[in-house]
């Protein structure tokens, strides 16, 4: 069996090298072959086509032939026709020197553009002391303290634009007010009394003390309507009481002002001592 398979695959190989080689061509078995016979046609002057640095032959080494001598016409017809050169591996091939390319248009140079005129330089700011500047303020001026301020700082050319005096109307306040009552140990039972009560209260300072506000209110009509009702709750000993009345203050606030101006200021002692304080 072994014997039989071993003949047959030789028998194919030899088979398969006849049919490569062209063996069975007369049974018409023979292999294709590419050719492309239409590229022979498209070729554009191949005499014209010359290999460089080939081999020469024997005989040109002996005795090289003396060139032909070409004619005007053959000059022509080689210069108007496209030469093409063969580039073999391994060989050198000469190549048609390139075109020289055309000198480039030489360009005016641009004019140039006038550079814009600097910015005139800023005048100069008014001498004002700068280290240490900061703004300063007194409140609660009477209309006496503010009228004694305004002469003393009108003086003053350095501070003009600096410095200024704002009028500020304080409305009145009225208080739901129980006493004076008549001693500090009066005063701690009442307050107690209140709080069992859950009736809101505050100690008041001198003239109003010993006393306890049961109220604030800028109307006195206010006042009135919180007295009824802490009357209908059982307070009896309380009334209504203005606290103070309306008033019109001023506020003056220098900004700014250096350290050393600020002292200037404070040795004239035109406000009350340590009235001066910085802006909020």
């Amino acid at each position: 069996m072994l014997r039989t398979l071993a003949l047959l695959l030789l028998l194919g190989n030899l088979l398969l090298w006849a049919y490569g080689q062209g063996y069975l061509a007369p049974l018409g078995l023979a292999p294709h072959q590419a050719r492309e016979p239409e590229r022979l046609a498209q070729q554009v002057a191949p005499q014209a086509l010359r290999v460089l640095n080939a081999p020469a032959p024997a005989a040109a080494l002996t005795a090289p032939a003396p060139e032909p001598l070409l004619t005007p016409a053959a000059v022509a017809q080689a210069t108007a026709e496209p030469t093409e050169t063969l580039i073999l591996p391994g060989v050198e091939t000469a190549l048609a020197p390139a075109p020289e390319p055309a000198p480039a248009p030489v360009l005016a140079p641009p004019t140039p553009t006038p550079a814009p005129a600097p910015p005139p330089p800023p005048a100069p700011a008014t001498t004002v002391p700068t280290a240490g500047n900061a703004c300063w303020q007194v409140r609660r001026l009477s209309s006496g303290q503010a009228a004694l301020i305004r002469a003393a700082l009108s003086e003053r050319a350095d501070l003009q634009g600096r410095w200024s005096l704002n009028e500020v109307r304080i409305a009145p306040r009225w208080l739901v007010y129980v006493g004076p009552l008549a001693n500090e140990r009066a005063l701690q039972q009442r307050r107690a009394e209140l709080t069992l009560a859950q009736i809101e209260h505050r100690s008041l300072a001198a003239p109003l003390a010993p006393g306890l506000a049961l109220g604030t209110f800028s109307a006195r009509e206010g006042a009135e309507r919180a007295l009824a009702q802490l009357r209908a709750r059982g307070v009896t000993d309380a009334r209504v009481l203005q606290e103070r009345p309306e008033s019109i203050v001023h506020t003056l606030v220098l900004n700014p002002i250096s350290a050393a101006e600020r002292r200037q200021l404070e040795a004239k002692a035109i406000w009350p001592p340590n009235a001066l304080q910085p802006c909020p």
